[in-house]
């Protein structure tokens, strides 16, 4: 060991030399496969995982607890989609960019295709919990004793002042105002509930 580290401090030049090829050659056992996985087949490329969860592995106590509970109370990975518009007076809430809202949300609707490994099962967009102005509720008094319920945007508005409506409505029920809708009136967010994590980069390019 004493003469390991004359020879580090004595040659200073050289052990920095030997370093970098080090380095260089572990670049290379990690870029080769990565660029030309055909090729170098028997190295295995350079993969990115950002999901959380598998810090920990699939057995761990605490994750099968928790995979448990989503399932017994229902509840799916969401994807949250924001649809912005800093440039118009009433922010996203013009015909324009309602039309689009709506069609995108219906579009959305329509994200979920047959299981590859359970051809009875579907994966994708789980189209019932889907959270958007065209499928949360619209609770108003309807007149005495009457309590009327309807769709928040049943369909695009025809014109500015039902779209300003739309909002004024959405900004009376206190969980849509500042979820579904932000508090300035530019922004709404759809919310996609989805059966699996994996397909969220299928289903964003799908949205795209």
């Amino acid at each position: 060991m004493k003469k390991l580290m004359e020879f580090c401090v004595n040659r200073p030049k050289a052990v920095t030399g030997v370093m970098a090829v080090i380095t260089v050659g572990f670049l290379l056992v990690a870029i080769l496969p990565t660029i030309w996985p055909n090729t170098f087949n028997m190295l295995h490329p350079l993969s990115v995982d950002t999901d959380p969860e598998n810090m920990l592995p699939e057995d761990e106590t605490v994750r099968i607890f928790h995979n448990r509970m989503k399932k017994e109370f229902s509840l799916h990975d969401i994807i949250v989609l924001g649809i912005v518009n800093d440039s118009h007076p009433e922010g996203v809430f013009n015909t324009q960019s309602l039309k689009k809202i709506y069609d995108l949300a219906e579009f959305a609707k329509t994200l979920h295709w047959p299981d590859e490994e359970n051809s009875e099962e579907e994966v994708g967009v789980i189209e019932v919990d889907l959270i958007a102005p065209s499928t949360v509720d619209n609770i108003e008094h309807g007149g005495p004793g009457v309590v009327k319920f309807e769709w928040l945007m049943a369909s695009p508005p025809d014109s500015e002042k039902d779209a300003v409506a739309i909002r004024q409505k959405a900004e009376r029920i206190p969980f849509l105002n500042g979820t579904l809708l932000s508090e300035d009136g530019k922004a709404i967010a759809l919310y996609l509930p989805i059966t699996s994590k994996d397909i969220t980069y299928d289903i964003s390019k799908k949205l795209k």
